[in-house]
C-alpha cells in the first residue's frame, strides 16, 4: 500500500466529512441533514457535525483519523 503524508490524509478525511452530508426534504415539509453513505441523520436545525454515523461509515472513519492527526492541545 502507498504511504500518504499526514496532511494529505487530513485533507481527504476533511473533504469526505464535508461532502457526504446533504439536506433532504421530507414529505411533511420538514428537512434533515443526512449522510449520503450510512443514511444517519439529524433535524435540519442541527449541524451535520451532530450526526452520529454508523461505526463503519467512511465519514466516521475519517473523523477518527482527523482526531488522531490533530496536534494535542488544539
Amino acid at each position: 500500500m502507498t504511504a500518504f503524508a499526514a496532511e494529505d490524509v487530513r485533507k481527504i478525511a476533511l473533504a469526505l466529512s464535508r461532502t457526504a452530508i446533504e439536506t433532504v426534504s421530507e414529505e411533511d415539509g420538514g428537512a434533515r441533514n443526512q449522510c449520503k453513505l450510512c443514511h444517519a441523520s439529524v433535524a435540519w436545525e442541527h449541524k451535520g457535525d451532530d450526526i452520529v454515523h454508523q461505526p463503519d461509515c467512511a465519514v466516521a472513519i475519517g473523523q477518527r483519523l482527523l482526531a488522531k492527526l490533530q496536534p494535542h492541545g488544539v
